[in-house]
């Protein structure tokens, strides 16, 4: 082997290395790769193709060369007229420098997957490679185009948990008031303001009346634009109208589910952890930083105004935590979250459904953990989601342009937190303060 050849192999050994070492940490620890060795990747691939060619370059002009035996100006004894062979150890090897049936069928994987032949299936060509084939660009490698896999990778976002909980409100009009009766404070009347009492004979009754306030609704838009290419609409296998119109919906769900959880209710919806009525467990006194113990769920369940309908929404960080609660004083440590029984079905914390989202804050935060019953949330639509497309904004660029809008408001209706009439407050949305 000379030494361009020699080199070109060496080289191609170390871009191969480099580039299975970075696909080996990928695939072990579950992941896509990053940019960086995505970058990596992909010079390693567009070198590869250059040392290839250079490699049968240099077998192209090997096969004009002599195939009898060389005489060497000196042998390893540098005594002239060593006769020498310049083929390779292995093309006498009976297993032409496979160690094993693996070890072969690995290397012509590698060479399907990267496009570069190893010099060891040399011997599948035919005696002075005269054939057309896929190993050779010029002769055939160029006619076989690449594949392309039907549909598009994605990480699916989570399903929505709440959508389907709150008290959906449709909206005739842009802004829709709602009349409620001021009632959240039980220590001397549960039905805003009327009082009945005992009386003797002919005693006059003190009369009572009910008050009354206004929840209102103003829908706000919700808005999503993108351009695409005149080229890439009419070129691409996929269609990229329906692609951009799936990715849009899948970031409408997500930035509805962030703001009924956190939303300012500034120019958005208010969440809940905004809402005037929310209750706010505190953390248990010399509390461990970053921790979730059973008297902090215990008293949130027991601040939780409807429990029946409530569900439990958490942060997948705060699951090792909740999993190792038990009630005090049972045999065994009876866990108060229990696994869930049926598939699709969501795990149990106090008998209520667990549900584990990224929308709420890490673990330690306040909003890591909270309960709430979404009914008492008002969730109205204008208009539903829509779309529209256009030539014309950038006629002149061949572009189109997309656009996707919706138009809502939401918000809890409950103004302030329950006062009853003995006992801690009480809420339909309540959350654990930040250890």
């Amino acid at each position: 082997m000379n030494k361009r050849l020699a080199n070109l192999e060496e080289r191609k050994k170390a871009l191969l290395a480099q580039s299975e070492t970075i696909l080996d940490a990928s695939s072990n620890e579950d992941r896509d790769l990053t940019e960086a060795e995505q970058t990596t990747y992909d010079a390693n691939a567009a070198e590869l193709k250059t040392v290839a060619a250079g490699i049968q370059r240099e077998h192209d002009l090997k096969s004009y060369l002599p195939t009898e035996p060389l005489i060497n100006q000196f042998g390893p004894d540098d005594t002239p007229g060593q006769i020498t062979n310049p083929k390779a150890a292995w093309e006498d090897d009976p297993k032409k420098g496979f160690t094993d049936p693996q070890d072969f069928l690995t290397t012509i994987i590698d060479t399907t997957r990267r496009g570069v032949t190893d010099d060891r299936l040399n011997f599948m060509a035919t005696a002075g490679s005269d054939e057309a084939g896929t190993y050779s660009d010029p002769y055939g490698g160029f006619l076989i185009p690449e594949g392309l896999a039907p549909g598009l990778l994605s990480v699916t976002p989570e399903a929505d948990p709440i959508g389907s909980r709150v008290l959906k409100v449709p909206m005739q009009f842009p802004s829709v008031s709602f009349n409620a009766r001021t009632d959240k404070s039980h220590s001397t009347s549960v039905s805003g303001g009327l009082t009945v009492a005992r009386r003797a004979e002919t005693q006059t009754q003190a009369a009572s009346r009910m008050q009354v306030e206004q929840v209102a609704l103003n829908a706000k838009a919700l808005f999503g634009l993108s351009y695409a290419t005149e080229e890439i609409l009419e070129r691409s296998p996929l269609s990229f109208a329906a692609v951009l119109e799936a990715g849009f919906r899948d970031q409408f769900t997500s930035h509805l589910i962030n703001e009924r959880l956190n939303g300012t209710g500034v120019g958005e919806f208010e969440g809940i952890m905004k809402s005037p009525a929310l209750v706010t467990v505190a953390k248990e006194g010399g509390q461990d930083a970053d921790t979730i113990v059973f008297d902090n769920v215990a008293k949130m369940r027991s601040r939780c105004w409807n429990y029946g309908n409530a569900v439990w929404l958490a942060n997948h960080d705060t699951l090792p935590q909740l999993m190792g609660i038990v009630f005090p004083g049972t045999l065994g440590g009876q866990p108060v979250w229990q696994a869930s029984a049926r598939e699709d079905h969501p795990d149990l914390l106090f008998g209520k459904p667990l549900i584990l989202t990224e929308y709420c804050k890490t673990l330690g935060d306040l909003g890591d953990i909270v309960l709430a019953d979404w009914s008492q949330y008002l969730e109205g639509t204008y208009k539903p989601l829509r779309s529209a497309e256009s030539i014309h904004v950038r006629f002149i660029n061949h572009e189109r342009t997309f656009k996707f809008w919706i138009e809502n408001d939401a918000r809890g209706w409950w103004r302030s937190a329950l006062t009853p009439k003995n006992g801690s407050t009480l809420s339909p949305f309540v959350a654990l303060a930040a250890r």
